[in-house]
């Protein structure tokens, strides 16, 4: 398992997240920034002990694919018409609270 793909994948992210327009997004743009920063301690953690990185290899897959499929509805929701905002932004909520806390438990469980 390469994590190191992880790593150049997420970079998309980050430079999304550090070029955003303050005040639009600010919510969302947290979200992925909370998120990424907690995949990357995972990526680094796991790096350290590869048998462990391959236990959690479904998991970092997952965790890794929330992060992207919200980045890309982030990016919807900025381009898509006012009139449709609305429905990403509940998509984004759900999201936001049923998929994106699957990091933070992935993290507490490679911490403990």
């Amino acid at each position: 398992m390469d994590l190191r793909h992880y790593v150049r994948e997420n970079q998309q992210v980050m430079d999304f997240v550090q070029h955003a327009t303050p005040g639009v997004i600010d919510k969302y743009v947290g979200t992925l920034d909370y998120a990424t920063a907690r995949f990357n301690t995972i990526l680094l953690k796991l790096s350290q002990d590869p048998l462990r990185a391959d236990e959690h290899s479904n998991e970092i897959d997952e965790c890794f694919n929330i992060i992207q499929r919200f980045h890309a509805d982030t990016k919807r929701y900025l381009m898509w018409h006012h009139l449709f905002k609305p429905i990403m932004a509940l998509k984004l909520h759900w999201a936001g609270t049923t998929q994106i806390p699957k990091i933070k438990f992935l993290l507490n469980k490679i911490h403990n």
